[in-house]
């Protein structure tokens, strides 16, 4: 699967789905090996597969939303706290 990678190539490496960028290369008890950046781990070279480029700005953008979205949750769960309850006055419809 080695393809001329390179430090700063986008890679996935397909057993566990991890996917990065390449810091470094190194060569290591005969076998290549590449630094990906999102773990810190070493992977063999021939076991990695280019990928596309992700933008981390994408992903920051995600994460905003959703804090966006948990904050209208809150916001709508404390409104329907201090919301005043139904009237209970021991009028009952039914069997009693």
């Amino acid at each position: 699967m080695e393809t001329n990678l390179i430090a700063g190539t986008p890679v996935r490496y397909p057993r566990t789905g991890t996917s990065g960028i390449i810091t470094r290369l190194v060569d290591k008890n005969g076998s290549r090996y590449a630094e990906i950046d999102s773990t810190g781990l070493l992977y063999r070279l021939d076991q990695l597969i280019p990928g596309k480029p992700t933008s981390k700005f994408d992903h920051e953008m995600n994460r905003e939303e959703g804090l966006a979205q948990l904050e209208r949750e809150r916001k709508r769960v404390e409104e329907e706290a201090l919301e005043e309850p139904p009237s209970l006055d021991g009028a009952c419809a039914g069997a009693g």
